[in-house]
C-alpha cells in the first residue's frame, strides 16, 4: 500500500520547527496548538448536546423540523415516548417524564464529555468517536441520510483534532540542554 500523496490537513496551523526560536517559543506553540485541538473537539460535543437538547424541544412541541447534528437515540427515544403516548394516553405524564429523564441524562453525559475533553482528558476522545460513530450507525439505519452525513462530517473533524493532540504528544520539545550563560 503506498502512502496518500496528501495526507489530512489539520485545521491547525502545526508548529514550525525554527531552529533559531528558542525552545521555550517552540513550547509555548506547541502547547497553544494542543490547547485549541482539546478546545475544538470539547466543543463539538458540546454542539451535539445543544443540538440534540433543541430536537428534543421541536419535537416536544410537534415541530416539522430537526437538526441532523444532533443524537439519533434521542431522537429514538422522543419517537417512542410519542407512540407510548399515542397508545396510553392516560399515562402520557409519566412517558414524557421518562423521555425527559432519558434525554436529559444522555445529553449531560455528552455535555461532560466535552467539558472533560477541554480539560485535556485524552482517552473520552476515542470513547465518544466511537459513541457518536455508533449513533450515526444508529441514524444510518432508519435511513436518515443528511443526519448521518452530518454525523461523519463532526466525526471527520474531531479525528482531525485528535491527529492533531497525538502528533503534538509525540513531538513534545524536551528543555534545553544548555544552560544560558
Amino acid at each position: 500500500m503506498q502512502p496518500s500523496p496528501n495526507p489530512p490537513q489539520s485545521q491547525f496551523p502545526q508548529a514550525a520547527e525554527n531552529p533559531f526560536a528558542s525552545t521555550e517559543a517552540q513550547a509555548e506553540l506547541k502547547k497553544r496548538e494542543l490547547i485549541q485541538a482539546y478546545n475544538t473537539i470539547g466543543s463539538s460535543f458540546y454542539s451535539i448536546a445543544v443540538f440534540s437538547l433543541i430536537n428534543s424541544i421541536v419535537n416536544y412541541f410537534q415541530g416539522g423540523i430537526y437538526f441532523p447534528v444532533g443524537l439519533g437515540i434521542t431522537q429514538l427515544i422522543d419517537a417512542l415516548s410519542s407512540l407510548f403516548q399515542q397508545e396510553a394516553p392516560q399515562a402520557g405524564t409519566i412517558f414524557l417524564a421518562v423521555n425527559a429523564g432519558l434525554n436529559l441524562v444522555i445529553l449531560l453525559l455528552v455535555a461532560l464529555f466535552g467539558f472533560f475533553i477541554k480539560k485535556q482528558i485524552k482517552w473520552l476522545i476515542p470513547v465518544g468517536i466511537v459513541l457518536y460513530l455508533l449513533d450515526g450507525l444508529l441514524v444510518l439505519m432508519f435511513r436518515d441520510y443528511l443526519g448521518a452525513g452530518f454525523h461523519g462530517y463532526f466525526l471527520y473533524r474531531i479525528w482531525l483534532s485528535w491527529q492533531t493532540i497525538r502528533s503534538l504528544a509525540k513531538t513534545t520539545v524536551a528543555p534545553s540542554v544548555i544552560e544560558p550563560l
